[in-house]
């Protein structure tokens, strides 16, 4: 069975979602949680000044556990951010240097107003200064908005990225603006064309195709996902975590095919502790989290459900550490009542 990696962004692209932002108390508490969980790879910020830079500090001389835990940093291509992002995750035992790249001729031009030859100078620049540092940790890329970025350009991207032994790339979409078809193409052609690398995604909801997107990478021969719990970020958020989860440990097409190592109802616990720290409740109706995730108002919903839940439950609440509830109007069953259930 093929194991697919999860890379939690909840500590840094969650926090960019509105109402978020998590002081480093609170990142300290969720923090070892997610160590625990058995997360792969945790993106706990992105070092771009001293108020940066001090979680790291904090996180690297607590008490906490890091087992064999990526501990990865987001940082931009600009040498004075990459010496700081170095100096940070030096005293992680397996640091990880995420650099943000350009994915998309749209970025060259309108957000950087430059030439793709002047982007792909920076981004050897970048790689020649960490191939001369002293950082002996593992460099991955995030290609920002590569699904709107034409295939040669991340096709020079990627094989200017491998020839500095940059194996594990993702690609990002950034705007939340692709779809499982587009995504599958994508996945499927790099991985041809480079089959030694490590390939992820980054999928924003925008859409509402973030976790459909994912799926789709994976089913295509992506070996990772990057994720948040409760699927918090910018704008509409980001891929769920606990939803793509919940594909792999329940579809027969998944579970018999990939591993996660990661334990459903421990991740649900985890997310429901998020929400509790950030004080806020996750939408009603958000799948597994959403107060009425596991309600029924409908009559013949709540006959089946009491004779056999699996009648119209795709998953039992129960396995889980979840309710399910019933709620009664007009639409209910007149055989049932309060006291029924």
């Amino acid at each position: 069975m093929k194991k697919i990696c999860f890379f939690d962004t909840t500590l840094r692209d969650g926090e960019q979602g509105i109402g978020c932002l998590l002081s480093n108390e609170k990142k300290l508490k969720l923090l070892p949680r997610l160590i625990d969980l058995g997360v792969d790879s945790i993106e706990i910020g992105m070092v771009t000044g001293e108020d940066s830079e001090k979680f790291f500090y904090e996180a690297a001389s607590s008490n906490i556990d890091f087992k064999d835990t990526y501990i990865a940093s987001l940082c931009r291509l600009r040498p004075d951010d990459i010496e700081r992002t170095i100096l940070a995750l030096s005293r992680f035992k397996k640091p990880k240097l995420n650099l943000l790249c350009v994915g998309s001729e749209i970025h060259i031009r309108k957000k950087f107003d430059s030439t793709k030859d002047s982007i792909l100078l920076m981004l050897k620049d970048s790689l020649e200064y960490i191939a001369n540092s002293d950082y002996t940790g593992k460099v991955s890329a995030i290609l920002e908005d590569s699904s709107r970025g034409s295939f040669d350009l991340l096709e020079e991207k990627i094989e200017l990225l491998t020839a500095y032994h940059v194996n594990d790339i993702c690609f990002a979409d950034t705007t939340g603006c692709a779809t499982p078809l587009y995504i599958s193409n994508l996945i499927s052609y790099f991985k041809n064309k480079f089959p030694g690398i490590r390939f992820s995604v980054h999928c924003h909801n925008d859409l509402g195709l973030a976790v459909a997107n994912s799926i789709s990478a994976i089913d295509a021969g992506a070996d990772e996902v990057q994720v948040t719990l409760g699927g918090v970020g910018e704008r509409c958020g980001n891929a769920s975590f606990e939803e793509i989860m919940a594909i792999l440990s329940y579809r027969s097409e998944y579970k018999n095919r990939f591993k996660a190592d990661i334990d459903m109802k421990d991740l649900i616990n985890l997310c429901n502790f998020y929400y509790d720290i950030i004080n806020k409740l996750p939408h009603p109706n958000k799948p597994l989290l959403g107060k009425y995730a596991f309600s029924t108002c409908a009559g013949i919903h709540q006959n089946g459900i009491k004779k056999f839940p699996e009648t119209y439950e795709f998953i039992n609440p129960d396995t889980l550490g979840l309710e399910r509830k019933f709620y009664f109007n007009r639409l209910s069953s007149s055989k049932l009542s309060q006291q029924d259930i």
